[in-house]
């Protein structure tokens, strides 16, 4: 059996917001929450970059880029948040929790935080 490790060759999203702060990032994310309904949602970490990202419908033409090592992205929010924390809270809805997934080690989103980092926090 033959196993092989390609990795992707290049990232691309077509837009992007940057918040000023987590709690900025993770209010935004809460208050689409009707007050006193609880909810959850998720949120990666890496490289001081707390973030989340959108995919393209599926087709064949991304498929295709996938495939030729390409990750096509539709659309990435991302705040500065230096130290990884598990779970973050909103004070305006208690009962709202946002869970963060440390991504530090992945192939993709390592590379990917460090440039965000470098080139949309400034």
């Amino acid at each position: 059996m033959e196993i092989a490790f390609e990795p992707y060759k290049k990232v691309t999203f077509q837009s992007h917001l940057v918040y000023k702060s987590a709690e900025e990032f993770v209010n935004a994310i809460g208050m689409a929450n009707p007050p006193g309904i609880p909810g959850q949602g998720r949120l990666n970490w890496a490289n001081g970059v707390l973030f989340r990202f959108f995919n393209h419908i599926p087709s064949e033409a991304l498929s295709k880029e996938m495939l030729s090592g390409h990750v096509v992205f539709d659309h990435i929010e991302c705040a500065p948040m230096t130290t990884f924390v598990s779970e973050l809270k909103i004070a305006e809805r208690p009962l709202v929790s946002i869970y963060v997934v440390d991504v530090s080690k992945h192939v993709v989103f390592e590379p990917l935080t460090a440039w965000i980092k470098e080139n949309l926090f400034k």
